[in-house]
């Protein structure tokens, strides 16, 4: 099976107050998947989606390797750090740089692991621990700006995932 085009695929609008509200939709995926009635409409199972959400929220809490040259940074910044944190969705179809592999998931993420990752990583939040990492892109940002960005990232992704509406 080919590439899905991300930008043109079948995807759910969602929109993620809190992390509670977040959390009700990963209480809805498990469900899902535990009784098989579950599918994703783009190029990642729910365990690759869970393990990639997770990465990139350890990585504000012990850091990002590598980054883009300051004068990437500074353009960046300046042109799109309101975007990302506003209240638009993340865009569909971004594909990350090279030297972002490390946040990719693996090629065969159990379902149920990637979305353990996932969980564990949100406890941190939960928890209290703040977010102190700057961003390769935006740089400093504060723990409160990181969580809107970690749950405007994560509707975007979970907007792929497919499971019957009564589960």
């Amino acid at each position: 099976m080919g590439q899905v085009n991300t930008r043109t695929a079948a995807h759910r609008s969602l929109r993620f107050e809190s992390l509670d509200a977040l959390d009700a939709e990963l209480d809805r995926i498990e469900s899902a998947l535990a009784a098989g009635g579950l599918r994703t409409t783009g190029n990642w199972t729910v365990g690759q989606i869970g393990e990639h959400l997770g990465k990139f929220v350890r990585c504000s809490y012990d850091g990002f390797e590598g980054g883009p040259p300051w004068p990437v940074r500074v353009v960046f910044s300046a042109l799109f750090k309101r975007l990302a944190l506003g209240d638009g969705p993340v865009p569909r179809g971004i594909r990350l740089p090279k030297k972002a592999a490390s946040l990719l998931p693996g090629p065969a993420v159990d379902n149920r692991e990637g979305l353990k990752m996932l969980r564990r990583q949100l406890a941190r939040i939960r928890a209290g621990e703040p977010m102190l990492q700057k961003s390769p892109i935006f740089g400093a940002l504060t723990h409160k700006q990181w969580v809107h960005l970690h749950l405007k990232h994560a509707a975007m992704h979970l907007g792929f995932v497919a499971y019957p509406a009564q589960v």
